[in-house]
């Protein structure tokens, strides 16, 4: 029997031309997470729907989900005008749609990152502190995904102020002292697992540990957004 979803609260993550007068479209949605859909656009709707069928624009969808994975989008209505991110935050939120399509799993629904999206997108609409932002979403993603980091050694040990940890995707925390790898100072990893982040040294070691921890799931794929970020750096 097929499923049917109307009303359902979600985002265009991703879209791309699909045969003749449509397109595909990646949602993320409050109830069905990531899916698949397919929207047909037909001259006469097709400057309308130029409105409806961008990132960041909160709709209400109209589904149908036939005996294949792919689902049919009868209908998107505009909830709200769509989020309007200045430069270069406007990186920022594609890195979120991005982290989306690549890592979430379809089908596979979670309303408190649904919500924390929502949230990191009225935050930077607003031109609130980016950095806390990214990271906020990142630990929540982190988190639904099942690879939230432990914040002891994988021996079980708390950490020392004054040592050093490597840490390995997947697995933990382990002391080291080899500076051809990116470490993280136990001072830092217990403000961390404090979240006391007033320190510079400790906001970047989050940083850099979130981006260790995404770049392991990401498994060499390459984002565009932070592509995009560079390229502004060197023009501006």
């Amino acid at each position: 029997m097929p499923l049917v979803a109307d009303s359902e609260a979600g985002f265009i993550i991703h879209s791309r031309p699909f045969k003749e007068k449509s397109l595909l479209l990646d949602l993320y949605t409050l109830n069905y997470g990531r899916i698949s859909a397919v929207a047909r656009v037909s001259k006469a709707s097709a400057s309308r729907s130029m409105g409806v069928y961008q990132p960041f624009v909160p709709l209400k969808l109209y589904l149908r989900q036939g005996k294949s994975s792919l689902w049919q989008l009868s209908e998107a209505l505009i909830q709200r005008q769509s989020f309007n991110i200045s430069t270069p935050k406007i990186f920022s939120a594609i890195y979120l749609n991005e982290l989306l399509y690549y890592l979430t799993i379809p089908q596979d629904p979670d309303p408190h990152l649904f919500a924390t999206y929502l949230d990191a997108l009225e935050r930077l609409e607003k031109g609130e502190d980016e950095f806390m932002i990214l990271r906020n979403f990142e630990e929540i993603l982190i988190e639904s995904l099942g690879y939230a980091p432990n914040y002891e050694t994988i021996a079980g040990d708390n950490f020392k102020p004054d040592s050093f940890y490597l840490y390995l995707p997947k697995n933990g925390f382990i002391e080291s002292e080899d500076m051809e790898n990116l470490l993280f100072s136990g001072k830092d990893l217990i403000c961390i697992k404090n979240r006391d982040y007033s320190e510079r040294n400790t906001r970047i070691a989050l940083k850099n540990l979130y981006k260790v921890i995404v770049d392991s799931l990401l498994n060499g794929k390459s984002l565009k957004s932070r592509a995009l970020y560079s390229q502004f750096l060197m023009v501006k």
